[in-house]
């Protein structure tokens, strides 16, 4: 493409994550941006995804992440941080062993154990972020809209700590919560879909981040204002209609998101 004149490249950034090195490329391509879905993505129209902790996505319609898996309607959550959390707690205890409080200098140990941790570090956001680019990447290869919740993570994984005249509840269940919310990375999902709808034709839905998705049912639009986070299936009061409560909360997503204007 640079040899075409297509490409120019505009800069080239080296850095260091971890234990790895990485040189970042900078270009300006002469690409076309389709102006809107193709017959395939018009055929398949929207889905719905509700995000969450107990499973990653679960989806309105079926979502193909590979072609030995198939299709499927639930992603489960891959939880990098807690297949690295004994490694890494082990690695953050040596590195805190071997600072030296006023030092000018640390020992090779300590320069050892720190460079550990970083590997560590780098190793669960690199597994993070390869998930998420596989399902944005799939999401908007194979529908032309992608219907969200406009999710506040940063009011959710809020603090439970409370006040000294007010002190929090469950502060320790809130706080391994919190760090769930966040290694399931949302945001990061949000962002890459954002950019790659763009580059297929395919556009973006939201809810409004108060929508009631898990409490009402997708049949009849009966609300059940009792519904706890412990109960996992949706009983209609209604209609009868008995359903995966993260199911439901997708097929209302699909249903009452309004795109969201370029």
């Amino acid at each position: 493409m640079i040899r075409d004149g297509r490409a120019v490249v505009n800069s080239l950034t080296v850095s260091r994550d971890g234990h790895r090195w990485h040189a970042s490329v900078l270009c300006r391509i002469q690409q076309h941006i389709p102006t809107g879905p193709s017959r395939r993505h018009a055929a398949a129209g929207r889905i719905g995804a509700d995000l969450g902790v107990k499973a990653l996505a679960v989806f309105s319609d079926p979502l193909t992440l590979t072609p030995v898996a198939g299709p499927t309607t639930v992603i489960p959550n891959p939880r990098h941080i807690n297949t690295t959390e004994r490694k890494l707690a082990r690695a953050q205890r040596v590195m805190s062993r071997r600072f030296v409080r006023g030092a000018a200098q640390q020992s090779k140990g300590y320069v050892e154990a720190r460079a550990r941790v970083a590997k560590l570090h780098a190793q669960v956001a690199a597994r993070r972020t390869s998930t998420l680019h596989l399902i944005s990447k799939r999401l908007v290869q194979q529908y032309a809209e992608i219907a969200l919740e406009s999710l506040n993570t940063k009011g959710m994984t809020s603090s439970a700590k409370g006040t000294l005249q007010s002190p929090g509840r469950n502060v320790r269940q809130k706080a391994g919560l919190n760090r769930s919310i966040l290694d399931v990375g949302f945001g990061e999902l949000n962002r890459q879909l954002s950019y790659k709808a763009a580059w297929h034709g395919a556009t973006l839905a939201r809810v409004p981040t108060f929508y009631p998705s898990s409490k009402t049912c997708s049949a009849c639009g009966w609300i059940n204002t009792e519904l706890t986070l412990q109960e996992r299936e949706f009983a209609c009061r209604s209609c009868g209609i008995v359903i995966d409560r993260d199911a439901n909360a997708a097929r209302n997503i699909k249903n009452h998101a309004v795109p969201v204007q370029p």
